[in-house]
């Protein structure tokens, strides 16, 4: 009975105690849950707070203000953006430390996974203390003495809190003794919140720099040039002797206890222990000091280094051995120490070591030492050109050389020097005035902005201005001419946009204004290294950098300004570009000078296609020739298998070279009044076709609409053919600018012009009327909305003379277009759109109409045969032109002269 019961009372026993481990274990179990979770829970929110603050933006909706955009662009969405307003605007720039504050002390807690959260309350109020005081300090510091210009903040760079702490603290101890109180409690928070000690971290700090330089004492001893030579050997064999002399007699009970390599262990062999390696030297050389007074006998005399010399020596240069490739065994005695000189390695070392600090300064030393003589190099000498070979050429505009010798190109001396720069005309002072002017200017119409930055350059000055947030840019757009009266300029150009930046930009014209020469860009770099025969120098940029475009990647060019505005010297200059850049086998030229007096001066040179044009109706001819040329160059390269003219010179070149040259596939013969049987050429290399119209308008006002179809053809298809238009103009109209123009010629160049419609018809958006003139213009390249500002390059009449006649010495013109008349009258055969208005079908049925109505209105045939006005127009002019109606009178009526057809 008695064993049953005790059997009953172990069995519960046992029951309890594993109801109780079970007990304990989910208790655990629950605590690493919670703890774990909240943990994560916190490294969660604390990188979800950080990625709000990366992409926070000031016009989102947030705590301080609702904001004005739909949607929020901050990563987290609302709700990361609302965070971030809150966090910025009551702590400022310290509200970056709340995620880090938050995810450390996570992470430790984590790692420590026997450490109870409820056991370190303690400890975690005093860190959360030190927190709040390091978040409180660096806010108040931040609002002192950092400005919210470039920011833009809430409210300042040290949040709500911050500013007020500030306040109150300059109040009381006045700036620098607020920033030291303010200093001294950053630090107590510092220790409270890293439990740090200041005495152990100054302990490990010398040590690491007393580290530090026991390692370098061994270098500094490598440095001399006789660091072989120890002329102190016997001394320390002496004193090796005596010390294995003392450690027998002296110490028997202790040295017996050893085993005998150790007793007879000498001191150098001791460096072997696992000592540092920066430190060994610096305690046997103490330890040698100590030792030396316990000698009395005399030193002894020099003599040959033993092996137990030689394997100290050999130990003391280890670290040399590398440098110097020295052994052990070929180290000088003391008589031999005149020959250490001899030694070349020392000196390459020191070579090498110099020439190292050279490259780690820029890693060009010829470039650093010249550094200053840059700006007072002359351009010829700075710049000079580079082999064909280091070239790499663009396949889209690259035209390959033919077989015959290439042409030579003038020299660029033909051109004149440009000036000495002395830099830009105001003083660090005077720009600092101005640009406090230009802010109280801005403050006097309402607006807070900060100067951020001043550009200047040669002819204008750039500021960069920092606005209050909530101003727009369009309100400092529309005060451009209050503040060119308000600072006494000509005028003030409002750059709403600057591209990588967040600021507004306000160009101001110079005092004296500095003279851009063509010579000048077209000595830079880019240019010459420029691999496209159709590179274009157009000027300098507001910072005095040489601006130069590629004519067959805009592939058109659209110029427009008033009179006197630098358009036609730019013109000129992109001329002269050409001819400086190719030869008459590379690059062709189709010239049309209504006025007379602007590109005739061209005439003779060995680049012209055909005379240059003054007569528009043979200017009609020349673009017709075009055409026709440009449809020929299609089904050669459609024959060939290429897309491009440089596809089509490649394949010419490479068929040539291989001594196969090809045949033209599209020859014919009977039209040139040979026999069938006839050979049929061999093919040439294509050059580049730049047709250049100086004034566009004149020549719509003569020839009419069927000028603007055939450009917009050219402008259309001729890109890969290799035909380009440079079209300029000095009425900037939308009938002479159309649409059909504007959607094919992509890049604009805009001079001043009148009006803020003459400057949006020609980019798109308003800035040319509040140019300068004589060259400055606003180049608009294509695929941009940007226009970029650039003082035009200037070239004189006599420079342009000089390149001329220099180009006519080399070679005469070699003419494709003899007569344009033909071209004009016969038409061409390429272009099948213009029809012969005689050879219209309803021609018969319009002139029936008109002769027995007697009414000569264009409407009127519009309506009656059910046709476009242009071409009802077209009828009714050659109506005209054949005598049947007279010519329009003042106020548009014709007289019908044709009696009516008879009837039958």
């Amino acid at each position: 009975m008695s064993q049953s019961g005790q059997t009953n009372s172990h069995q519960a026993s046992v029951k309890t105690a594993a109801n109780e481990t079970r007990i304990v274990s989910f208790s655990e179990l629950l605590g690493r849950v919670v703890k774990e979770g909240g943990l994560i829970i916190v490294i969660g929110f604390a990188v979800f707070l950080q990625l709000a603050l990366l992409g926070y933006d000031s016009r989102d909706p947030g705590w301080s203000h609702l904001g004005y955009q739909p949607e929020a662009r901050n990563f987290t969405g609302y709700v990361g953006a609302w965070l971030a307003d809150l966090g910025l605007s009551v702590f400022g720039l310290a509200a970056w430390l709340i995620p880090l504050m938050l995810i450390v002390p996570a992470l430790r807690f984590m790692v420590r996974r026997h450490v109870s959260l409820l056991d370190g309350i303690p400890f975690m109020m005093l860190r959360v203390i030190g927190a709040v005081l390091v978040l409180l300090c660096l806010a108040t510091l931040a609002a002192t003495h950092l400005s919210n210009a470039t920011a833009q903040l809430p409210f300042s760079m040290g949040g709500l809190v911050g500013q007020a702490v500030s306040d109150l603290a300059v109040s009381l101890f006045s700036l620098i003794g607020s920033s030291v109180v303010i200093w001294t409690v950053l630090l107590f928070g510092f220790t409270l919140m890293l439990e740090l000690s200041w005495s152990h971290l100054l302990e490990r700090l010398g040590g690491l720099l007393f580290t530090a330089g026991a390692a370098l004492k061994p270098a500094a001893r490598e440095k001399p040039q006789k660091p072989v030579v120890n002329p102190y050997a016997a001394e320390d064999e002496e004193k090796r002797n005596l010390l294995r002399a003392a450690a027998r007699q002296g110490r028997a009970a202790e040295t017996s206890q050893r085993s005998e390599p150790v007793v007879d262990i000498d001191l150098p062999t001791l460096k072997d222990q696992p000592v540092r390696d920066g430190l060994h030297r610096a305690e046997q050389k103490h330890e040698a000091r100590r030792q030396e007074p316990f000698f009395e006998q005399p030193l002894m005399e020099p003599q040959d280094v033993p092996v137990a010399a030689d394997n100290y020596y050999a130990d003391q240069t280890m670290h040399t051995e590398q440098t110097f490739d020295t052994g052990r065994a070929d180290y000088p005695s003391a008589h031999d120490q005149g020959h250490a000189d001899d030694i070349p390695l020392v000196t390459e070392y020191a070579d090498a070591h110099s020439g190292q600090a050279y490259m780690s300064e820029s890693g060009q030393p010829l470039t650093v030492v010249d550094r200053k003589g840059v700006r007072v190099v002359p351009l010829s000498e700075a710049h000079t050109p580079m082999k064909d070979s280091e070239l790499g050429l663009d396949h889209i505009s690259q035209v390959n050389r033919r077989r015959e010798p290439r042409r030579k190109i003038p020299s660029l001396d033909l051109l004149d020097a440009p000036e000495l720069k002395q830099g830009h005309c105001y003083s660090d002072d005077q720009l600092e005035e101005m640009s406090r002017l230009l802010e109280s200017k801005l403050k006097d119409f309402g607006i807070v902005a900060e100067v951020v930055e001043v550009n200047p350059g040669p002819v204008i000055t750039r500021f960069e201005l920092q606005p209050a947030p909530g101003v727009k840019a369009s309100r400092i757009t529309n005060l451009a001419r209050d503040l060119a009266r308000s600072m006494a300029v000509m005028s003030v150009r409002v750059v709403e946009v600057i591209a990588g930046k967040s600021v507004i930009g306000i160009e101001i014209p110079n005092e004296e204004r500095q003279m851009v020469r063509l010579s000048e860009v077209l000595n830079s770099k880019p240019y010459k290294e420029a691999s496209s025969k159709l590179t274009l120098g157009l000027g300098n940029d507001i910072a005095g950098n040489p601006v130069v475009a590629n004519l067959a990647k805009m592939p058109h060019l659209l110029v427009a300004g008033t009179t006197g505005s630098g358009k036609s010297v730019g013109v000129n200059a992109m001329l002269l570009s050409l001819l400086f850049k190719a030869t008459p086998d590379e690059v062709r030229l189709m010239l049309v000078d209504p006025k007379m007096l602007e590109l005739s001066v061209y005439e003779g040179i060995p680049h012209l296609l055909a005379p240059v044009i003054t007569d528009m109706k043979e200017a009609a001819g020349g673009l017709r020739w075009c055409v026709a040329e440009m449809e020929r160059r299609y089904k050669l390269m459609s024959k060939m298998g290429v897309r491009n003219i440089a596809g089509y010179n490649d394949k010419v070149n490479e068929a040539r070279d291989k001594g196969t040259p090809l045949l033209d596939p599209l020859w014919n013969p009977e039209e040139q009044g040979l026999p069938s049987d006839a050979p049929a050429p061999y093919l040439e290399t294509l050059p580049y076709i730049v047709v250049c119209i100086d004034e566009f308008a004149d020549m719509i006002m003569v020839v009419g609409k069927k000028v603007e179809e055939l450009i917009a053809r050219i402008a259309q298809k001729a890109r890969a053919a290799g035909i380009h238009l440079i079209l300029a103009t000095q009425r900037p109209s939308v009938d002479v600018i159309t649409g059909l123009i504007k959607a094919n010629i992509p890049t604009r160049i805009g001079f001043q012009v009148s009006s803020k419609i003459d400057s949006r018809t020609v980019l798109d958006q308003s800035g040319a009327e509040h140019l300068l003139g004589n060259g400055d213009m606003l180049y608009l390249p294509a695929g941009s909305s940007l226009p970029n500002r650039v003082h035009g390059a200037f070239v004189s009449d006599d420079e342009v003379h000089r390149v001329v006649e220099s180009w006519k010495k080399i070679g005469a013109p070699d003419y494709l277009i003899t007569d344009l008349s033909e071209v004009v009258e016969g038409g061409s055969s390429g272009f099948s759109g213009d029809m012969d208005d005689e050879q219209d079908a309803l021609y018969d049925e319009a002139v029936a109409f008109v002769t027995e109505t007697r009414k000569a209105s264009i409407s009127s045939v519009q309506r009656k045969l059910k046709i476009g006005y242009n071409r009802a127009a077209r009828m009714i002019e050659t109506m005209e032109a054949a005598g049947v109606v007279s010519p329009a009178s003042h106020n548009g009526a014709r007289e019908v002269l044709a009696p009516p057809p008879p009837k039958d």
